[in-house]
């Protein structure tokens, strides 16, 4: 069985849009008041929601798209704006755009359910661009081993995600935030340069180029 879906490419555009690195702020801003028993049970708990919901995108995707009446080629050009949108926003230090709204900001709360749910697992690590990325590949996934490569590859970014909030303290004190928003961007360099090549690649196979 040969695999059509690029690992790599896989891996790096999941781990880049989830952005482990970039989510230690915001994750020390929504959870740092709690108790370190507490604040464990959300970091595993906001995981786990989080993995439920894109491996329910990832084996549904595919049959959304054809019940749509939608092409792969279609949307690995949506997604690929989508992805580019994010990329600016990563470059210049914006507030991710496919994450919360003021709106919902103001709706955070202290309970750490509430916030395992609500930031963290949706729209921080499932939000609207990790969803699009995930039925992105999975629009062109042909066989069971491109689709464990895909659920492997959040996983794991979703593993570094967990160690990254365990950790987020000593992090931060190490990096510091300039550490961080250097990393950040550098992701952001790379995630625009990925994301203008999915939309080549469709215009290629729709043979516009």
């Amino acid at each position: 069985m040969t695999a059509n879906i690029n690992w790599v490419t896989a891996f790096v555009t999941i781990f880049t849009i989830i952005d482990p690195f970039g989510l230690i702020p915001i994750f020390l801003g929504v959870a740092g008041k709690l108790e370190k028993k507490q604040r464990i049970k959300t970091i595993f708990l906001s995981c786990t929601i989080a993995l439920i919901v894109s491996s329910f995108f990832l084996f549904l995707g595919k049959p959304l798209l054809k019940v749509l009446g939608l092409s792969f080629e279609s949307f690995y050009i949506a997604g690929g704006i989508l992805l580019f949108l994010v990329a600016l926003d990563m470059l210049f230090a914006r507030p991710r755009r496919t994450r919360n709204s003021p709106e919902e900001q103001d709706e955070i709360t202290d309970n750490y359910l509430d916030i395992s749910v609500f930031p963290l697992a949706i729209p921080m690590l499932a939000g609207p661009g990790t969803i699009a990325t995930i039925i992105m590949f999975a629009s062109s996934a042909k066989n069971i081993l491109d689709y464990a490569i895909i659920f492997g590859c959040f996983a794991v970014s979703l593993l570094i995600c967990m160690f990254s909030m365990l950790f987020s303290e000593f992090i931060l004190k190490l990096l510091k935030n300039t550490g961080l928003n250097v990393i950040d961007r550098l992701m952001g360099m790379i995630l625009s340069a990925m994301a203008v090549q999915f939309v080549l690649n469709a215009l290629k196979n729709l043979s516009i180029i």
